[in-house]
């Protein structure tokens, strides 16, 4: 089940990088908003209003060609992952919000008691983890979800 998860997040990652963006062609800015006064988008970040449309792709090639780095540098260190820097309580909110909490709560810790419901078991969980000093153990596994 995490793996049918895992490969529709893929699959929504594509689609969505699929989509056009909408840049200012003065500074690239992604930062475009639809002015009500000027009837027209403009850049947040320099007011220009010549705003043009490509695909992600395209706008990360140019954006680099232009500053010299990628506006978003891809690192494989699963460590540089959002999921790292999430504090605990973010953490808990995160898995206590997640459809297969129980099922990554379960992978865990397989004989994990079964009686107790969502909130409780999640308090459980991190203090379990704490203590076993498992805490990467629950990123590892929530990288790949989301």
């Amino acid at each position: 089940m995490l793996e049918l998860t895992i490969m529709t997040n893929r699959l929504k990652q594509l689609e969505y990088d699929s989509e056009p963006v909408s840049y200012c062609t003065k500074c690239y800015s992604l930062r475009i908003k639809y002015e009500e006064v000027l009837d027209t988008d403009c850049c947040m970040d320099c007011g220009c209003l010549d705003i043009a449309e490509t695909s992600v792709d395209n706008w990360e090639r140019m954006y680099e060609r232009r500053y010299g780095h990628k506006y978003i540098v891809k690192s494989d260190n699963i460590r540089d992952s959002f999921v790292f820097k999430l504090t605990t309580d973010e953490l808990k909110t995160r898995l206590y919000n997640h459809p297969q909490w129980r099922e990554i709560v379960f992978s865990l810790y397989p004989r994990f008691p079964k009686g107790f419901g969502r909130a409780d078991s999640i308090i459980l969980l991190f203090d379990k983890l704490i203590k076993d000093r498992r805490m990467d153990d629950l990123r590892m596994k929530l990288v790949h979800l989301f």
